[in-house]
């Protein structure tokens, strides 16, 4: 029986590259937005993300995942410092948003469920750890071996996988 399909090989797939976003640009973005509120609640945002980490992702979905977690922490709590790092190596990268102060989480209100979705769109996770002094810290761990995403340094910044911010 003949074949009525042409046998000439497939076009290539375009490719399209993904601008790398400096996290440290994005947070101080996000940071500003915030401020108004932040001083309404008498609470202080500080963004100790490593300053040369760069990350190859989606970057809308990227701000509503770090935009959602600091949103949460600066309305969910009152006269409290917020302290927004990271830590980074070859396999991932972690965005801690550390709340000293009070902190009331109320899962339907400020829906981490949707939080949660986005973050796994680009390889990430999201977990809770509490702080034996009171407060929260929210971890956002992006995975480096998913396809979605990839952390190398700025050019022309310092370094190369590292930690920013204070250790735990």
């Amino acid at each position: 029986m003949k074949s009525h399909f042409r046998q000439e090989p497939c076009p290539p797939v375009p490719s399209f590259s993904t601008p790398s976003v400096s996290l440290y640009s994005m947070v101080s973005r996000l940071q500003t937005g915030l401020l108004p509120q932040a001083v309404d609640k008498k609470s202080l945002i500080i963004n100790d993300v490593d300053k040369g980490l760069a990350l190859r992702a989606d970057e809308n979905i990227l701000a509503y995942v770090v935009g959602s977690i600091l949103s949460n922490a600066v309305f969910s709590s009152s006269s409290s410092c917020i302290r927004v790092e990271t830590v980074w190596d070859e396999g991932a990268v972690t965005l801690r948003v550390r709340n000293n102060g009070a902190f009331t989480y109320h899962p339907g209100m400020y829906s981490l469920g949707n939080i949660l979705h986005a973050a796994r769109r680009i390889g990430g996770d999201i977990g809770l750890q509490t702080e034996a002094g009171g407060g929260l810290t929210v971890v956002f761990t992006l995975h480096t071996g998913s396809y979605q995403l990839s952390a190398h340094p700025l050019k022309g910044a310092p370094g190369g996988p590292h930690t920013g911010g204070q250790q735990q």
